[in-house]
């Protein structure tokens, strides 16, 4: 059996000649005013050029075209970079990736070091403003596409992929890319109109054309200078960190913080009543945005509703909130629990330790969130929480 080349080479000469004979046979059976020339050496050697690059591009593309087992499936366009880049070009080159609504990439961290990392990007992003691009950690995209050095430009639908390599504006490797896969034309002309709307001062209304159907992953060549890739790939040093880690040692920190954290409680800071009173809460809330039932098409809220959930469900538990390292604040709320029954009263802790007031009251204690204290507008412990008609009541109690 014959090599694949050895194939494509017969396959090329079949198609050249063919194509001179059928010019021959056209002249002998209906004579032209203008007879067509012969064509020289060189010409034919141009013409045999042409063709295989047809051949190759459009009759067997799967030879050529990488393999894309285990490649993950991404559709859209993603913009490879690396600190290594100059800053000042960075800057320039992440402007118009958001312009192209391209995905921005990094390998990994600045030094194996998530806080520099992310400070760093902050501040990048701060100085960008509204043309900050959406920027993640993907090593995945690195290695599967075989990206080695940036920026990379990277087109991609599903499991296939357009790449290329270098340091240009994205209009120039939009450009190139075209004049390998014309079908991503509208992209680039797309492209082209966003850029003239943010010189006019604002985004472009157009959405962004979909992607075509792509072959393979392919690189596209280039001449253009690039840069190394700064950063490790993420995942080994992740793997190289758990490799390394004392997991023992580490246990015993996690259960050490959880110790005290339950220790402390959340922390939320509520002065003891010095005065008693009694105030009403409007549970009222109103509705912004239409609320739908899961398939999107059914009003169930219309926005701008007002809507009292007391006046569908009766409240009948009461709420104690008490500062738990307070012993007279721990002492009311095992009298509460005592009197109405553990069922019907739950204790909230502002502060102290979860494991002690919960043997002290004998009962299970909870956490007061931050959004309770905002919500019912408690401003001193301890407070006792109950409904009275469609209102809330809250009790502020001196101990």
């Amino acid at each position: 059996m014959m090599p694949h080349r050895h194939i494509l080479t017969a396959l090329v000469a079949l198609v050249v000649l063919s194509g001179l004979w059928g010019d021959v046979g056209a002249q002998e059976s209906a004579p032209s005013p203008e007879p067509k020339r012969r064509l020289s050496p060189r010409d034919a050697a141009e013409a045999v050029r042409q063709q295989a690059d047809l051949v190759r591009r459009h009759m067997v593309p799967s030879v050529a075209a990488q393999p894309t087992s285990g490649i993950k499936k991404r559709t859209g366009v993603w913009y490879l970079v690396s600190w290594s880049i100059p800053e000042p070009e960075l800057k320039a080159y992440l402007r118009e990736a958001y312009q192209l609504g391209a995905t921005v990439a990094f390998r990994g961290l600045i030094d194996d070091d998530f806080k520099k990392t992310l400070a760093r990007t902050k501040a990048l992003a701060l100085e960008l403003r509204e043309q900050a691009p959406h920027t993640t950690l993907d090593p995945v995209i690195f290695r599967q596409l075989g990206v080695t050095t940036v920026p990379a430009l990277v087109v991609a639908n599903e499991q296939q992929a357009l790449i290329i390599e270098g340091a240009a504006p994205l209009a120039h490797l939009l450009i190139v890319m075209v004049r390998e896969n014309g079908e991503l034309k509208p992209l680039l002309e797309w492209y082209e109109g966003t850029r003239r709307s943010w010189e006019r001062g604002g985004p472009i209304e157009v959405q962004r054309p979909a992607i075509p159907t792509l072959v393979g992953l392919r690189h596209v060549r280039t001449t253009l200078a690039r840069y190394p890739i700064l950063e490790r790939d993420l995942e080994a040093v992740i793997r190289e960190r758990i490799q390394q880690a004392d997991w023992n040692v580490l246990q015993r920190q996690l259960e050490t913080q959880v110790r005290d954290k339950l220790k402390s409680g959340p922390g939320i800071a509520l002065p003891p009543a010095t005065t008693s009173r009694v105030f009403s809460v409007d549970p009222t809330v109103q509705f912004d945005k239409d609320v739908k039932q899961e398939d999107a098409t059914t009003v169930l809220i219309k926005a701008g509703t007002h809507v009292n959930p007391l006046t569908q469900v009766t409240l009948r538990q009461r709420f104690i909130v008490i500062d738990g390292r307070k012993l007279e604040h721990v002492a009311f709320a095992k009298q509460q629990v005592q009197q109405y029954g553990a069922a019907w009263v739950k204790v909230m802790l502002t502060a102290g330790d979860f494991e002690v007031v919960s043997k002290a009251i004998q009962d299970r204690v909870y956490w007061v969130l931050p959004e309770i204290v905002t919500r019912f507008k408690l401003e001193h412990v301890p407070s006792v929480i109950t409904q009275n008609g469609p209102m809330l009541q809250v009790e502020e109690i001196v101990l």
